[in-house]
């Protein structure tokens, strides 16, 4: 068993590169549990999830650390990469000993309706073609890896959806065949592999769980105890979206009740996370 002491320099993988994200994210669509730590202080740390406020948050932790967040195109997500710990379970208790962490859980299934508004659009053929080419040295790389996808989207029983494709079709049709996008897309799948894969499976390693109705409260609570002016305005917020697209007004009654059925069946275990949580762990307030 991990020991650490409270001045011990925190555990846990850092990104260096683009590659090295890219790495943790395969490990964790394999079914790796790995908690991004963003510390507060020297005492306390932010456990961040994808989808789950996380712009927000991030944006608010650099402002903290008293990074100016106003450049146009500024990216909450690259900025707070070099500065997460990325541990694993063990580690993550052993750092909760001398931390007071914290983590917002969200409905399993809202989580997955905000994924699909900003990214299920990149499941279309264009899309994820023009990311291969992206990624592409020259046009005979470009093929290989056109083919090595087609290949593997074959081999899962999936395939990439017309680009004038319905999205509440396309909704409905991932949410049946999750296992096998959460498998053969990697920017998908983090945005939509359970949370307990990036929270661990003991609730007890932490001060608190917050739902998302309470990001606000405890947005608030750190900018009261810091001497900076935060700016707190809620980022990527989907609900409400006033974008003219009919990916970005994708709602949950949009569910079928057969895609619902196979969503609690794949996010069984943040289910069983939270009740554990709430049996274990009290009401958060601010001290």
């Amino acid at each position: 068993m991990l020991k650490l002491l409270a001045q011990d320099p925190l555990p846990g993988r850092r990104v260096g590169a683009d590659t090295d994200w890219s790495q943790i994210q395969l490990q964790m669509r394999e079914g790796a549990s790995c908690s991004p730590l963003l510390p507060l202080g020297s005492d306390a740390g932010l456990v961040w999830i994808p989808k789950n406020g996380c712009s927000t948050l991030k944006r608010v932790w650099l402002q903290l650390q008293g990074v100016d967040c106003t450049a146009p195109g500024f990216d909450p997500h690259l900025a707070t990469l070099p500065y997460t710990y990325f541990l694993s379970p063990e580690e993550l208790e052993a750092v909760a000993e001398h931390r007071s962490l914290v983590a917002v859980w969200r409905d399993p299934i809202d989580r997955y309706v905000s994924a699909c508004r900003s990214h299920l659009i990149e499941l279309t053929t264009s899309s994820i073609h023009t990311k291969l080419r992206l990624n592409s040295a020259d046009s005979s790389h470009y093929d290989d890896l056109v083919r090595y996808h087609d290949e593997l989207f074959a081999r899962y029983g999936i395939g990439s959806f017309a680009d004038d494709v319905d999205p509440v079709l396309a909704m409905n049709q991932v949410a049946l065949q999750l296992p096998a996008w959460t498998a053969c897309h990697l920017d998908w799948s983090h945005h939509t592999i359970p949370q307990v894969c990036f929270l661990g499976g003991d609730p007890g390693r932490y001060r608190t769980i917050l739902g998302m109705d309470e990001i606000n409260s405890l947005v608030a609570h750190w900018s009261a105890r810091s001497d900076l002016g935060i700016d707190v305005t809620p980022q990527h917020v989907s609900e409400g979206s006033t974008v003219d697209t009919p990916w970005r007004r994708l709602k949950r009654d949009q569910l079928s009740p057969e895609a619902i059925a196979a969503l609690q069946s794949f996010y069984a275990a943040d289910w069983a996370f939270l009740e554990l949580a709430q049996q274990r762990l009290g009401s958060w307030r601010a001290a």
